[in-house]
């Protein structure tokens, strides 16, 4: 009886996700209610109440959920790794492993990126990717004199840079596969972006 409550919990959730990401779409997140929600799903007002209070407890529900899912694997990125794997032309499977996950969730992260969605949770990712990055590079920067850039001009260039890749890729319907474009960002961060698409020195 319990694993039949947990699979209708499940599904109800799988449901209200759904007609949450529709709803994005159509009309934007601001103006999202319950009836909105509810009705999409095709559950009753009860229904929802027995997991959310309401719409703002919903999002926040599954944005923590998607950026637990996110910090995961991005708790396991090694800049060391990326360049060894980039200077033996290689793809890095760490870079592979994170654009499965975009892949996977698409449809909630290319709505809440989006410009129907929530700037905040832009942030929030932001934030994260910078706070790795920045734990990873500052065991290989500190103490060193022959940095050519800031660490924290670094951190802040390549994280936004790496959300503007992800976004572009959603909205331009994920045309490469994810370890396409994992080569593709290897290629990036190792030659640098005016090397990657082909200017050379006179």
């Amino acid at each position: 009886m319990t694993d039949k409550l947990d699979r209708r919990q499940l599904k109800t959730k799988q449901l209200l996700r759904e007609a949450f990401v529709k709803l994005i779409r159509e009309k934007g997140y601001e103006g999202i209610t319950v009836s909105d929600l509810t009705r999409k799903a095709n559950i009753n007002r009860g229904t929802f109440y027995l997991h959310y209070k309401d719409v703002l407890d919903l999002r926040d529900h599954l944005k923590a959920e998607f950026h637990q899912g996110l910090l995961a694997i991005v708790s396991h990125l090694e800049p060391g790794e990326l360049f060894k794997a980039a200077s033996e032309g290689k793809v890095y499977d760490g870079l592979v492993r994170l654009y499965e996950y975009f892949d996977a969730q698409a449809d909630f992260f290319e709505v809440m990126l989006g410009p129907k969605g929530d700037l905040t949770f832009a942030r929030l990712l932001k934030d994260t990717i910078e706070e790795r990055m920045n734990e990873k590079i500052a065991k290989i920067t500190t103490g060193r004199k022959d940095v050519l850039v800031p660490p924290d001009v670094l951190i802040a260039y390549m994280a936004s840079a790496q959300l503007g890749f992800v976004l572009h890729w959603l909205q331009t319907g994920r045309k490469q596969s994810p370890r396409e474009l994992a080569q593709m960002l290897t290629h990036i961060m190792y030659l640098g972006p005016l090397k990657a698409v082909g200017f050379q020195a006179n």
